[in-house]
């Protein structure tokens, strides 16, 4: 009998994130690799329990925390499965737009002119197209699914074997199951080591780790088989592995939060008690058209061997008084239960758990309200908040990515040696996650025209108004009107006026909002508090 399906209490981990993997050793090398390796698997096999854990609770194996003690042939268990929900909004709120590079901005440590800048535009444009020849967006997204529900993630790039005329590097997404990353222990926590492995049909089990310097793959932890053999007879090692190329880890990890948490891990205990609740109310249901009646004052005919014969569901109940003379009486024995405030208690908790996990309760608005007021009492903007803050951490692992796409790029001799693409620097690339909010299109023209008019730079503000899935690109197509535009502008002799807004937006229901402004009628009814 399996585990969902068992009358028995089930009982939880304890989940507190997943644990980072630290070394004492100063640096990896052939003499120590075996070593590391077994103590960094040992706490990867923590991590690997509880990741499968929270796969299969997103995919709805929650087993109830309690056992059916009375009627347990009516034991009917529902999993709510709010982790699904929560999994899926962060899939398409934080992930749902492809990431994207732009450039960091027109001054830079390298003094750029004004040429060297429209070259790094252009070669911010191709970088992002050569990720879409990658399907970078279809990887990110299993990077996300990864990410949100274990709390961590990788990534891995290569310089690609056989160029194909597109992307000179190879991006891969790894199963955080067979991959890992392993730190020094200490104030800088540096990367030591980056590590995947997979087993074959026969049970060998192979690994490959990446040190600064080295690749190394091993046959069950016992030997390393590729590089060149050692020249000491008297070694254990056979090969020395081979060179790494880009001269860095091109296994990234990427975190969700700090404590490195899934997106719904905080929120089990709520969601165990609430599936509890909900398979509780649908077994009351069950048990209410399954009533079990009792009767007195009759007595029911016997068969032919003398046992009393049970009453057939459907049919009726055909006896002989008792002969006590008492009324004959038939009653079913149920209880008072109420249907609706426990429909009510189900509905809160959900809602409760929803704005725990910072994700908006799905409600149809209500009269009078504004836009937004309604994105603030909806836990809209909660979830911006939110969204924003993982986007901190995030930014880092697509940052380390571009710097091995960066390296790849100049280490093929199939990029012709005057692309735009062999101008940019690490330093003048930023990942830009996008949250298109199309709901809020008003405010964001208005806005981005009024920058623009202000004599704001046209990508800065393009990036500001989170409009355009791909900054560099929709820069690039409108650089030169743009920079037309505010040039008539400030040639123009007579003063700018404050111009009119292209198309009225949410500011202007300002007033009528009781959660923003307040609603205000005149002077006199403004107080403070």
């Amino acid at each position: 009998m399996s585990e969902s399906n068992s009358n028995e209490e089930f009982v939880y981990p304890e989940l507190t994130g997943r644990r980072r993997i630290y070394s004492d050793v100063d640096k990896i090398t052939e003499e120590n690799i075996f070593e590391v390796l077994q103590k960094a698997m040992i706490v990867h096999m923590q991590n690997s329990n509880e990741m499968v854990f929270l796969m299969r609770y997103e995919k709805g194996i929650q087993p109830l925390v309690r056992k059916k003690t009375i009627r347990k042939e009516v034991d009917i268990r529902v999993q709510d499965n709010l982790a699904s929900q929560i999994t899926e909004f962060k899939l398409g709120y934080v992930w749902g737009q492809p990431i994207t590079y732009v450039q960091r901005g027109n001054k830079d440590f390298r003094k750029s002119t004004d040429n060297q800048n429209n070259l790094q535009d252009d070669g911010i444009s191709m970088l992002n197209e050569l990720n879409d020849s990658e399907y970078a967006f279809s990887k990110d997204q299993e990077l996300g699914r990864y990410v949100e529900i274990n709390g961590i993630g990788y990534q891995f790039v290569d310089i690609k074997k056989s160029y194909d005329g597109l992307a000179p590097f190879d991006l891969v997404t790894l199963n955080p199951l067979f991959t890992f990353c392993i730190y020094r222990n200490s104030a800088l926590q540096e990367k030591l080591a980056g590590v995947t492995f997979r087993r074959t049909e026969d049970g060998t089990t192979y690994y490959t780790v990446f040190t600064p310097d080295r690749r190394y793959e091993i046959r069950d932890m016992r030997e390393v088989i590729n590089g060149d053999k050692v020249k000491e007879p008297w070694s254990f090692m056979q090969r020395s592995g081979e060179k790494n190329p880009f001269k860095k880890i091109p296994i990234v990890e990427f975190n969700r939060a700090t404590d490195r948490t899934g997106c719904f891990e905080r929120q089990i205990s709520d969601m165990n008690a609430l599936n509890v609740e909900v398979s509780d109310f649908a077994n009351s249901v069950a048990q209410t058209t399954q009533e079990v009646f009792f009767g007195t004052g009759f007595e029911l005919p016997k068969d032919g061997s003398g046992k009393t014969q049970s009453p057939v569901g459907g049919q009726w109940i055909v006896a002989k008084q008792a002969g006590n003379g008492g009324t004959p009486t038939l009653k079913a024995i149920s209880s008072t239960f109420d249907y609706q405030g426990v429909q009510e208690n189900i509905v809160s908790k959900r809602n409760t758990i929803l704005q725990k996990a910072y994700v908006p309760i799905q409600t149809d608005p209500g009269g009078g309200s504004t836009g937004s007021a309604m994105n603030m009492s909806s836990g809209w903007s909660a979830a911006e908040n939110s969204a924003c803050k993982e986007e901190q951490i995030l930014r880092r692992g697509k940052a380390e990515i571009v710097e091995l796409e960066m390296i790849a790029i100049k280490s093929t001799n199939d990029i012709p040696f005057d692309s735009p693409l062999r101008s940019l620097e690490f330093s003048d690339i930023k990942p830009k996650f996008i949250r298109n909010k199309t709901y809020d299109l008003a405010t964001k023209v208005n806005s981005m025209v009024a920058m623009i008019k202000a004599g704001v730079n046209g990508r800065v503000a393009m990036e500001q108004v989170d409009l355009f899935p791909d900054v560099a690109q929709a820069w690039a197509d409108s650089k030169k009107t743009i920079e037309e535009f505010q040039k008539s502008l400030i040639q123009k002799s007579v003063p700018q006026t404050e111009s009119k807004r292209e198309m009225s937006d949410l500011s202007d229901q300002t007033g009528n909002s009781p959660i923003l402004d307040g609603m205000k009628t005149g002077d006199d009814d403004v107080h403070e508090s």
